[in-house]
């Protein structure tokens, strides 16, 4: 697990991104994170990370969205492994379904424990922006995102039904 770093998401991994989209493409529409993930092509890979970049600062944002940062976890600096969405702020329908923390691992590296090393290091980042209690959201029936959450603390205080999902919702406190 050494050689692991969160970096926010930026054009000079450009190439690597393409790559890591290419492989998760069908699994991240299937899974239903294309509204967070852009699916990028090489014509759109430097608007769509432009676009990450303006969200982290709070510009540009979509009706109903808070300020988000990106961070993409890397295996020694190249790369991608996975990707982790940290919402700055909740808002009523975040707190229904969403909560601070999204992520992603690349379906090649799942069962490798990189989503609980991934959701560690998220969790540092929400200590640097002032976050003392992390909601974090996961389909009732996913399993290894469930393991993740309470391998990092987490809390499990309630559940709730979002269209055919139970969605169970979990604190961790920083």
């Amino acid at each position: 697990m050494s050689g692991l770093n969160l970096v926010l998401a930026d054009i000079k991994y450009k190439n690597e991104y393409l790559k890591f989209i290419s492989e998760c493409r069908d699994d991240i529409k299937k899974t239903g994170f294309d509204s967070v993930i852009p699916l990028s092509s090489e014509a759109t890979v430097e608007a769509d990370i432009k676009r990450l970049n303006d969200y982290h600062a709070g510009k540009n944002l979509p009706q109903g969205w808070v300020p988000a940062s990106t961070y993409w976890l890397l295996e020694s600096n190249s790369r991608i492994i996975g990707t982790v969405i940290i919402r700055h702020r909740l808002n009523k329908s975040l707190e229904h379904r969403g909560g601070h923390i999204s992520y992603y691992i690349r379906p090649s590296e799942r069962g490798k424990v990189y989503g609980a090393k991934m959701l560690s290091l998220a969790l540092d980042r929400c200590r640097d922006l002032g976050i003392e209690k992390v909601l974090i959201t996961c389909k009732k029936d996913n399993l290894p995102s469930r393991k993740v959450i309470e391998k990092n603390g987490g809390v499990l205080f309630s559940e709730g039904i979002d269209g055919f999902d139970t969605i169970q919702r979990y604190w961790i406190y920083l």
